[in-house]
């Protein structure tokens, strides 16, 4: 249930201490909860395309990244 069975999760929260952003500080600028944001990392929920675009624009990433990590476009 970890960064090691999820991949994406582990990619969005390694982005997110790359950025040095909080989990609050990020779940705050993506306009979701911090327990949700929290969720998706550890793998508990596969976030809506809606929610990882809002992801990647407060990582500063290109969607596209984020999508791709969640398998939805190719590499």
């Amino acid at each position: 249930m970890a960064d090691e069975t999820d991949p994406l999760g582990g990619f969005i929260r390694m982005q997110r201490e790359l950025a040095d952003l909080s989990l609050r500080q990020l779940a705050d600028m993506a306009n979701v909860s911090n327990a949700y944001l929290s969720q998706v990392e550890r793998g508990m929920h596969e976030p809506s395309v809606r929610v990882l675009r809002a992801i990647a624009e407060a990582l500063g990433l290109p969607a596209d990244a984020l999508l791709r990590e969640a398998g939805l476009i190719d590499p």
